[in-house]
């Protein structure tokens, strides 16, 4: 035998599965690794063998804390094919990690591209899953995915997560008022950008007159407004959001208010606002 593969693995790697999972015709091995300290965090890897050499195929990022992993079939109406990755879990029980609210994460490989991420879904039988923040988290992921998985669960999520019945649960003490109104402000600034990247540029534009008339002073309707225009005129998401990270970086509350949760929940960082399929 000669060794083709030595990863570096740091923790206990346990073997997930030996089979094709994505419809591809050729086997793949999928494994976790699990490495505690104060709390125990899981991560996936997936392998295939092409070329001669064994390649990833799997996006980094498959990681969750105190959380167990398992293939699933995936159900008609998907878009991915073959086989599923659910990461289940995501509540370190450490005070830094925040909000405990678990969540479930489904991955997929869609036309054999690497497993990515595509759906993040909290426990909604939990307390304080009603939190507007950890609903943008949900949109946030499905507006990732949707180069790929297409944009209309986007559009779907960030109009829900405007839904004035969702509570405020910043850790940090900050005014309610204030942090609902950035977080519905982010929320339909970025439901913009999700109806204007699916092609529908007139919801788009009613998103944007709405929430122009509710924060008529807000920087995310100044941002809003730049982005579609921008985005209108020359079809180009990254040079529209060239027209608009200046009032990202000038504000900090705008993305700021992301990382009010714990890390359990992810943030975006000031770049990240502004949507770049």
């Amino acid at each position: 035998y000669e060794l083709v593969a030595n990863p570096e693995i740091y923790g206990e790697p346990t073997l997930l599965t030996i089979e094709d999972l994505n419809n591809d015709r050729v086997s793949d091995i999928a494994w976790s690794v699990e490495g505690c300290s104060t709390f125990c965090v899981l991560e996936v890897q997936i392998v295939t063998w092409a070329s001669g050499v064994y390649t990833s195929t799997i996006a980094p990022g498959a990681t969750i804390a105190e959380g167990r992993a398992t293939f699933t079939d995936i159900a008609p109406g998907h878009p991915g094919r073959g086989k599923q990755l659910v990461l289940e879990g995501g509540v370190s029980g450490t005070a830094d990690g925040g909000l405990a609210v678990p969540h479930t994460e489904i991955w997929q490989s869609i036309d054999r591209t690497p497993f990515q991420r595509i759906r993040w879904s909290y426990d909604r039988t939990v307390e304080g899953s009603d939190c507007l923040g950890l609903r943008l988290v949900e949109a946030d992921v499905a507006l990732q995915a949707g180069s790929m998985a297409g944009y209309d669960a986007a559009v779907d999520l960030y109009s829900q997560s405007i839904d004035p019945t969702l509570t405020a649960c910043s850790l940090y003490g900050m005014a309610v008022d204030e942090e609902l109104q950035l977080l519905q402000g982010l929320a339909s600034f970025r439901l913009i950008q999700a109806h204007a990247l699916n092609g529908d540029f007139v919801a788009a534009g009613e998103i944007l007159q709405s929430l122009t008339q509710g924060q008529p002073e807000s920087a995310y309707t100044e941002a809003a407004t730049k982005w579609f225009a921008a985005y209108e005129n020359g079809g180009d998401a990254a040079a529209a959001c060239d027209e608009v990270i200046d009032i990202f970086e000038e504000n900090e509350k705008l993305w700021q208010i992301t990382d009010n949760y714990g890390y359990n929940h992810p943030a975006l960082a000031a770049e990240q606002i502004c949507f770049v399929p």
